[in-house]
Formats: C-alpha cells, structure tokens, sequence
C-alpha cells in the first residue's frame, strides 16, 4: 500500500487537526478522497452561496475529528477507537452525487438505493470486486490492504464492525447513526457556520466531549453537564433548516437536477452504477445528454434560470414516499397541461432526541416531526396562477389522503408558530 504523510487539516471549524498515522492512510484513499467532489448541502445554493461548495470530505473529516474528542474513546482498546473513528471517517463513502439528491431520484424510480444500504454491500463484499477491488475513478478503493495493515489478522472482522457502525447495529454504532451522533453535530454547525449564521464553533466539540460511554441498548451516554449544549445545538438546527427547506431557489433547483435524473436513467443514459460519480462528471454527464430535455433542464439549472415552482405548501403527518410522489406528478401534469414533478421536504426542522445521562437521568429534547413541504415545479416559463396552485393542493389533499397546514411561511419560527 502506499505510503502517505501523516494528514494535517485546516478545517474551518476546529482549526488544525491532525490524525493519526492510520487515520491519515485512509483519508487519502480513493473512497474518502472522492468525497472532495460531493457536496453536503445537496444543491448549489443561488440565496446561500456559503453553502454552495462545502464537500462530504470536509465533512467526513470533520465527523472524525470529533471522534477523537469523545472521552469513551479512552475507555476501549485502541483497534476499537480505531474502528469508530474510521467509522466516522467512512460513513458518507457511498453517497450518491449531489448528496443525497440522487438518491431521493433513484427513489422516485421506485430503485431500492440508500447510500448506507450501499457501504454495507460494498464492505461485505456482496458489490462486485468488495472492499478491495470496488473501482473509483480507474483506482482501486483499497479497503482491505489498509485494514490489513492497520489491523493484522483481524482485518476482516475489524471492516465488519466498521461496516456495522456506519449502519448504526454495531457495539458502537449510535456514535455514527443515531438520533443525535457525531454525523448529525458536525453537519448542522458546519452548515450553519458556512451559512453565515452565528455559530459557537466550540459547540459540536464541547457535546463530543460530553459522550462518556456507548451501550446497543442506550445509545449515546452522556454527561449531564451536556444537557444545555444540546438543547443549542437543537435551536442552530431549527435555524439551518428553516433557511434550507423554505428557499424556492434551492427547491426548484432541486426539482430540476431531479428531473434530468429521473428522466436520464428511465432512457438508459444513466446506470445503477454511476452512483459513484461525483458532482462534476454527473453533471457533464446530464449536460451531454443527447435527450434535449434533459441536457436543457441541467443547462438551466447551470445558469440560474430555475423552473417556475407553485407555493410551497405544508401538509400533516409522515411525508409520502418518492415513488408516489411521482405518481401524483403525473397527475399533477395533467390536471396543469404540462410536464410538472412534485417534490417534498420532510420538516427537518425539529427532531426527536432521548439521551440517557451518565447518573442514570433519561431526558427527552425536542419533538418529532409531523409535517412535511409540497412543492411542484415545471420547465413551461408559466407561473402557476392561483387557481392551478389551489388545485394542486386539493388534488394532493386528496391523493395523499392528508391535510393541508398552509403555505410555507405560515409555519415557521420567525413567526413563533411552530416551535411554541
């Protein structure tokens, strides 16, 4: 395996950050060093372009770094504090380009494809070449070389436990998927911090500091003293979201990369396998389409000129999934006359956390969502009217068998109504 220089970071949010030898190899490998070309944010932001070009790398690197910082890791052997580092470091390997913005396409699709799913396959050797042989770019992902460096013998039970924390089922699983966990601390303040927002950059290290243990039953445990330090992170990530879901910019360009997507893989011009593509060649790829529509929808998006979107639109309960928000796109379209795709948000604003404190306290933050946002876009250079956007809502109404909250604004936190 080649040798590299031990990796020092730069990172905007925790300064310099160096990593371990071991650490060091694999970040520089072909799977984390694809992540360069994959953004966070999903989408290329017009209203919020501090967030336009934040990388997965960054922020897979950030996720480790705060796994450095979590006392437990004093409490285990070092292969284990190796193995929820490299966890952290890996967890966003297999994300599709454009974050998950591809992913939600292929689901539209009614293609069973989750980003987790995929790691999973891919480090159990049930994809085609596993670990060691999985293709990135002409480069070989290495996986197994460099376990069998940093672990010996017991490589391939070392990549098996790593394989189950990214899925959130191993021994220390919830560090890496959980209902709070490091994946979700880093996101949240990096975003906000590149946003613009006002932004404790201590905030994340300060709650990783408070994880003190890890149990399958549990969870996370942390120190009682951590409490308040949530309870702000909670607030920052009601504020990110509210810009996030509420910016007709962002949805419908959203709806366009869709769109193209959804519309390049039905004609066979994209692949099950170019899930591994990065932002810039699945971009090309879209404009090079020899379907005009297709390239057309990407060549707009590219230059600022977004679909016209209906309102954005809240309705209750658990949001639908893709494959039958396509089916009411379709009737979307012919009830408007022209090619429409719907598209929905999750509310993402406020989540659900319990967390069990290290004194035996187990204490409930926050809420679970009950709404979700509606929007439909179309390439026709025709704003909906307002007797179009009030069929819209009537007819999703109807077809999703929910009920209509209000337009997007009418449930926001400036207004003081949601988080109340």
């Amino acid at each position: 395996m080649q040798q590299r220089e031990q990796l020092k970071i730069f990172d905007a949010l925790y300064g310099e950050i160096v990593f371990s030898q071991e650490l060091s190899r694999l970040a520089q490998g072909p799977p984390v060093q694809r992540l360069r070309h994959v953004r966070l944010s999903n989408i290329d932001s017009p209203s919020m372009p501090g967030i336009a070009n934040i990388s997965r790398y960054e922020h897979a690197l950030g996720a480790c770094f705060l796994a450095t910082q979590m006392p437990l890791l004093r409490k285990v052997a070092p292969a284990d504090a190796l193995v929820i580092q490299s966890a952290a470091l890996l967890h966003d390997w297999a994300i599709t380009p454009f974050g998950h913005l591809v992913e939600e396409a292929l689901r539209y699709l009614a293609k069973d494809f989750d980003h987790e799913k995929k790691l999973e396959d891919l480090l159990s050797n049930k994809e085609l070449g596993g670990p060691q042989h999985q293709l990135l770019y002409g480069r070989e992902a290495d996986l197994e070389a460099w376990a069998r460096t940093v672990f010996g013998s017991e490589w391939s039970d070392r990549l098996g436990e790593i394989r189950a924390d990214i899925a959130g089922s191993g021994r220390y699983g919830r560090c890496v998927a959980g209902s709070i966990d490091l994946d979700n601390l880093d996101n949240v303040s990096r975003i906000a911090y590149h946003m613009g927002l006002k932004v404790d950059r201590v905030l994340p290290v300060t709650i990783a500091r408070g994880i003190l243990d890890c149990t399958e039953a549990d969870g996370l445990i942390f120190d009682a003293a951590t409490m308040d330090y949530i309870e702000r992170w909670l607030q920052l990530r009601r504020e990110v979201y509210e810009h996030l879901m509420l910016s007709r910019t962002d949805f419908a360009g959203k709806v366009m990369l869709i769109y193209a997507t959804i519309t390049a893989y039905k004609q066979g011009l994209l692949e099950d396998r170019d899930w591994m593509l990065n932002d810039i060649a699945f971009l090309e790829r879209l404009l090079s389409c020899r379907d005009a529509k297709i390239a057309e929808t990407a060549r707009r998006w590219l230059v600022g000129e977004e679909w016209n979107l209906s309102n954005l639109v809240w309705f209750a309960g658990s949001a639908p999934d893709y494959a039958r928000v396509y089916q009411y796109s379709k009737l979307a379209s012919d009830a408007m006359g022209r090619e429409c795709l719907a598209y929905r948000i999750t509310d993402k604003r406020t989540r659900l956390i319990e967390i069990r404190c290290a004194d035996g306290a187990r204490v409930r933050l926050g809420r679970p969502a009950d709404r979700w946002l509606l929007g439909v876009g179309s390439s026709k250079r025709q704003e909906f009217s307002a007797r179009e956007n009030d069929e819209l809502v009537k007819g999703a109404s109807r077809f999703f068998e929910t009920t209509c909250l209000g337009r997007e604004t009418d449930y926001t936190s400036a207004a003081g109504r949601l988080f109340e």
